[in-house]
């Protein structure tokens, strides 16, 4: 998904207003106390809860395909931030208990900031895991959507060639890709060999028609159905290990 620079640059000018409202807002409310240590852990602490969440929106802008895929670690990652920047700022109005409990203070500032980036930590750890598991997910969904794309086009070509003269091979044909289409998507470690052996086979198959019905030959019909006969056994073979293997 592309994101236009004006979207960004309002987004930039966003971070820039907040910044600047920040840093009034804290030398104007709180100049009596600027010398202090509190006060200046308190507006950096500002300044780097609106940097991440700065951050984080950009990233999502960036990445709205992604941020679509995993919507609940995101939103998860979305409210850590926006905690941690509410609690700087209720700190913020507590700055005065500091000059009691300057001890005190500086460790609610360090837990707080602490908990924070563990809870990111985690939820980027999820978001990772997560993203990490769909890819794996689609790798292993690939062989058999490469099969399917395979049939397809067997089917096509041997329709364009006028080749299925005979209701029964077409009805085979069809039958093979619903088999497919139906099939267990997820192809398990054990079997990606045969999967990739049996789109071989599609593949051969393919071009062998290709080229016969190109160099004007003719196709033995017997041959064929019995080519597409043991696809079925192993299509239907593969599906049966698969749910073996699940049970």
């Amino acid at each position: 998904m592309i994101i236009k620079r004006s979207n960004l640059f309002i987004l930039n000018v966003i971070y820039l207003i907040c910044m600047l409202v920040s840093s009034v807002v804290s030398f104007t409310v709180f100049s009596h106390a600027i010398v202090s240590f509190p006060f200046w852990m308190n507006l950096v602490a500002s300044y780097f809860a609106i940097t991440a969440i700065w951050i984080y929106i950009r990233h999502v802008m960036l990445h709205m395909d992604r941020f679509k895929q995993l919507v609940p670690g995101y939103t998860a990652l979305g409210i850590v931030l926006v905690m941690y920047l509410i609690c700087v700022m209720i700190y913020s109005l507590f700055t005065g208990l500091a000059d009691h409990g300057l001890r005190w203070f500086v460790l609610l500032h360090t837990v707080t900031a602490a908990l924070a980036v563990i809870l990111c930590g985690i939820m980027l750890i999820y978001i990772r895991s997560t993203s990490h598991h769909e890819a794996d997910e689609q790798m292993k969904t690939a062989n058999l959507r490469s099969i399917e794309n395979a049939l397809q086009q067997l089917l096509h070509t041997m329709e364009d060639d006028s080749i299925l003269t005979m209701e029964e091979d077409r009805k085979a044909l069809q039958s093979l890709v619903e088999l497919v289409k139906y099939s267990d998507p997820i192809t398990p470690v054990s079997l990606e060999y045969s999967d990739r052996q049996i789109l071989i086979d599609i593949e051969l198959l393919n071009g062998e028609i290709a080229t016969q019905y190109a160099a004007g030959g003719l196709i033995d019909s017997e041959r064929l159905t019995s080519q597409l006969s043991r696809l079925k056994s192993r299509l239907k073979e593969r599906n049966q290990q698969i749910m073996r293997s699940k049970s």
